[in-house]
């Protein structure tokens, strides 16, 4: 009979291939999103705010910028009118 350890989640992701897979991926996604990023660019903070984290076993693109929920999603202009999102989160996925 078999038997599946436990901890079989843990033992697979710091395998060094899947690690390097999910790294390679990540990559991928962050170019995506630094191309949206740099096909709006008004001041650069955003795409100079751009990182990609890789830690032992994940990866994260993160965006350190105080109005990236605004550039993403949309605002409304000091004018009033609606200033359409990038969606460079959303090109991530």
């Amino acid at each position: 009979m078999a038997t599946v350890k436990p901890n079989l989640d843990s033992i697979v992701a710091h395998l060094p291939g899947v690690r390097d897979a999910v790294a390679d991926e990540l990559d991928h996604r962050a170019d995506r999103v630094r191309a949206v990023i740099e096909a709006h660019r008004h001041t650069g903070a955003l795409a100079a705010h751009t990182k990609v984290r890789t830690n032992r076993t994940d990866s994260t693109v993160t965006m350190e910028d105080p109005a990236v929920f605004a550039i993403n999603y949309g605002h409304v202009a000091a004018n009033g009118r609606w200033v359409q999102g990038i969606h460079a989160i959303e090109a991530g996925l």
